[in-house]
């Protein structure tokens, strides 16, 4: 333990003294209160409202009209190289490892009950989300029979749909492929629910968004209603009642364009390299919380540090500031494809992905989400320390009465920001950015749960300007200084992470006590991957100021220090169990080590296309689902890749996924691999053979 007291205080001196009465470690008082008093929840409010106008459905108009609008602020607020780019959506264009989807143009879709009544069910573009994405002119009548969820064989057992409008209550894609494709029914009238939260089936007239396939220009249609309809039909079904409806469509899928709009804060150091702030802009109308809120904050962002470097409040950063407004996680992709050489130059990301929702209405919990286990960082503690000072900040107003560092909007809330540190979870844009192929490290701020988003009513009466101008203080603080840090602030960064990791290895150990009851292997392994990811986590500060001899000795010797902390672990294990014996497993898997083939670049899944899929051109996927249908399933499967880099054998993947996620059978590891090495994603290698 003296071991670790000495390099406590050797964290400490890497502090300058007047750091130690700073309000955070990173940014000097007047840099943070300048940030502070120049955000503005009103003003990201406004932006959001703006942004709810435009159904925002990847490549169509309402997209175009969104994307307009925010090119039209960025140079408003004084930002550089604004910039439209465009990337054919057509079904056929690739974009590294993702298909692009086609267009889409919808007129009108209504849908009538003719017999026995008649009135109006759904009605698009009154409602917006009456018509789900992607369906296609129509101009059917015919009876509505119920199927269920609507989404297996068994839905359909004794019931004959040829021909018919099925209600159902699955996934609208699974349910068109179940009931159109293979059945013949004429179309669906769907009830799809939201995600699965606390709150499910609760909230009866939410109308879900819904989407047909992108690929498929085979579809029919696919009218939304809320449950509360959805009951009441089924009740009437149930008594026998003959219900026929009359629908009439018009919409088309075509061949369209993906846009994605992008602005600069130039730095003063072209070889430092950039930051990036990203969002996505796409979604339902009003889509306000998701994700206007994103696209608007980061928007917010980038407003206030124009102003504040033009003012003479901040100095110049070293790195270029880049803002994207892509849509989720396609349009990502293509403007990597694109710009490959601006991918290379990115250091860190910060992305934005629902981050106004007003708690008492939304239920939304504020997460600053840390990177993956296959990427530790330094970002997750800059996102730490901006997100304690604001989150501190705004508790001790609530509970003491202390508004020194409290921060409100005149027409927000007063709330305490209910908020926590989260570990990686998937589903936005920045699983692109920390892909394998990318290693691009981010801050991920998301509001999850949400029971209004995906529905009709995610709208800008559910924000709060205060948790908007919060977010944009957290954001532009922690941007600022990624894009600011040089050699002396790496050294101050070097100290927090360091005394941050101490927390980390402890509770580390706590959670290895617990495993060894049941294994003592995974005990082990539990605390070895924990002090690797502090090492990586240390280390990767160097890209702050690779060429800086002194910051790589204060680096060195706080590893040491890591390395203690490891050691201290292992035998306190040690007494807990003192019979165990070896900490190493010797087998085949320890032997095989994957590689991936480098023309394979980004993800293998982007929402609805799978490359595996497409890949194996129809062929079964053998044991794929041993891994993805364990909990976690397709971080794991997410992670297993961005694991392969030519060195770490397939045991030693699984022992960084098991440490990070739970327990993973090795050998669900060495399937999934198997079949990427089939659809020649990977080279399996027996160590000695190959490039290791």
């Amino acid at each position: 333990m003296r071991f670790y007291t000495r390099l406590i205080v050797i964290a400490a001196l890497a502090l300058p003294p007047a750091a130690r009465s700073q309000k955070t470690s990173l940014l000097s008082d007047a840099q943070l209160n300048a940030i502070v008093a120049e955000a503005s929840g009103t003003v990201a409010k406004e932006n959001i409202a703006a942004l709810g106008r435009f159904h925002r459905v990847q490549a169509s108009a309402g997209f175009h009209e969104a994307v307009s609008y925010i090119a039209a602020k960025a140079r408003e607020y004084g930002l550089q190289e604004v910039k439209i780019d465009s990337f054919a959506a057509d079904g056929v264009t690739t974009y590294n490892t993702f298909r692009s989807y086609f267009g889409w143009e919808a007129d009108s879709g209504i849908l009538t009950e003719v017999a026995p009544r008649k009135e109006i069910i759904a009605e698009y573009p009154k409602l917006r989300v009456a018509l789900a994405d992607y369906s296609n002119d129509a101009n059917v009548t015919a009876e509505l029979i119920d199927v269920g969820a609507g989404t297996s064989e068994q839905d359909y057992a004794g019931k004959e749909v040829k021909g018919k409008i099925v209600l159902a209550g699955g996934g609208v894609m699974d349910v068109h492929r179940q009931a159109v494709d293979l059945r013949g029914a004429a179309g669906i009238l769907s009830y799809q629910q939201n995600q699965a939260t606390g709150w499910s089936g609760d909230y009866a007239d939410n109308v879900r968004w819904g989407h047909l396939s992108p690929y498929n220009l085979k579809n029919t249609f696919a009218l939304m209603i809320s449950l509360r309809q959805a009951r009441e039909y089924q009740s009437r079904l149930a008594r026998g009642e003959k219900i026929r409806l009359h629908a009439v469509v018009m919409a088309r899928m075509k061949p369209g364009y993906f846009e994605v709009v992008s602005a600069i804060i130039p730095g003063t150091d072209p070889a430092a390299g950039e930051i990036v702030f990203t969002c996505h802009l796409c979604h339902q109308l009003p889509g306000a919380n998701d994700n206007a809120s994103g696209a608007a904050a980061i928007l917010e962002d980038a407003r206030l540090l124009v102003a504040l470097i033009q003012q003479g409040k901040l100095p110049r950063p070293r790195r270029t500031i880049r803002f994207i407004w892509p849509p989720e996680i396609a349009g990502t992709m293509c403007y990597f494809s694109r710009y490959p050489e601006i991918v290379k130059r990115v250091r860190a990301a910060i992305h934005k992905d629902m981050v106004g929702g007003n708690h008492q209405i939304t239920k939304a919990i504020f997460h600053l989400t840390q990177t993956p286990a296959s990427l530790p960082s330094y970002v997750n503690d800059v996102a730490a320390v901006f997100g304690e000072y604001v989150i501190q900040g705004s508790h001790r107003a609530a509970k003491f009465g202390d508004f020194s560092d409290a921060i409100f909007s005149p027409d927000g809330s007063k709330e305490m920001l209910v908020a926590d540190f989260h570990p990686f979870t998937m589903g936005s844009d920045h699983d692109v950015y920390q892909e394998g192929s990318f290693r691009i490290p981010t801050i991920y701020m998301n509001d999850w749960p949400d029971v209004f988003i995906h529905t009709n009513n995610d709208s800008p009466d559910n924000i709060d300007a205060t948790k908007l101008r919060r977010v944009a203080v957290i954001g532009a603080s922690a941007g600022y200084f990624l894009a600011s840090a040089g050699a002396n602030e790496a050294k101050t960064l070097a100290g927090e992470v360091f005394a941050r990791g101490g927390m980390r290895q402890s509770q580390t150990l706590q959670r290895a006590l617990a495993q060894a009851h049941a294994s003592f292997a995974e005990a082990q392994n539990i605390i070895a991957q924990a002090a690797r990811r502090e090492r990586e986590t240390l280390g990767s500060i160097s890209t702050l100021a690779p060429n800086d001899q002194s910051l790589r000795a204060l680096l060195d010797n706080l590893m040491n220090g890591i390395n203690a902390r490891e050691t201290e672990a292992m035998a306190v294990l040690r007494a807990f169990k003192s019979t165990s014996n070896s900490t190493s497993v010797l087998d085949t898997f320890s032997t095989i080590v994957p590689q991936r083939d480098p023309e394979v670049i980004g993800n293998l899944e982007v929402y609805y296309y799978d490359y595996i899929d497409d890949h194996l051109k129809g062929e079964p996927p053998g044991d794929l689902a041993r891994l993805t249908s364990l909990p976690n399933g397709g971080t794991l499967a997410y992670e297993t890749l961005n694991l392969v880099d030519g060195k770490r054998s397939i045991r030693e993947i699984r022992n960084v996924l098991s440490a990070a996620y739970g327990m993973v059978p090795v050998d669900a590891v060495f399937d999934y691999l198997k079949l990427l090495e089939k659809i020649e994603v990977v080279k399996l290698n027996k160590v000695g053979q190959g490039e290791n």
